[in-house]
């Protein structure tokens, strides 16, 4: 019984990332015939770096994974990671949060790269 709770819970999570995905790419030719960067839909991750002790996180799905020495948040362009060492969450907000500790590296989705050495 706890398996199917589970299991629905699991798939009502998923849709709804679906949703949020399919709602951020309804607004974009809006934004394109404006001329408007893609954030001013409020809608895409939005990263502000104090430094390289913390990380601003907006927009972001939700947390995947979060160890010392990395965290993982999906966006909707996909997984967002950040290395380092100390690695903890403060501030955390519904779809915001900041990372703080030891930055070094984050990872962009599309295999984008930002190095913080």
């Amino acid at each position: 019984m706890k398996g199917m709770v589970d299991r629905r819970r699991r798939a009502s999570r998923a849709e709804k990332a679906r949703e949020r995905q399919a709602r951020s790419r309804a607004g974009r030719p809006v934004l394109e015939a404006l001329s408007l960067p893609e954030d001013a839909s409020g809608r895409a991750v939005r990263l502000t770096a104090i430094g390289s002790s913390r990380l601003l996180v907006e927009n972001h799905l939700g947390l995947a994974e979060l160890t010392e020495s990395r965290v993982r948040l999906a966006t909707p362009e996909g997984m967002l990671a950040v290395s380092g060492e100390g690695l903890r969450l403060t501030d955390v907000r519904p779809g915001a949060l900041c990372v703080s500790g030891g930055i070094r590296l984050i990872e962009l989705p599309a295999g984008r790269e930002a190095d913080h050495d």
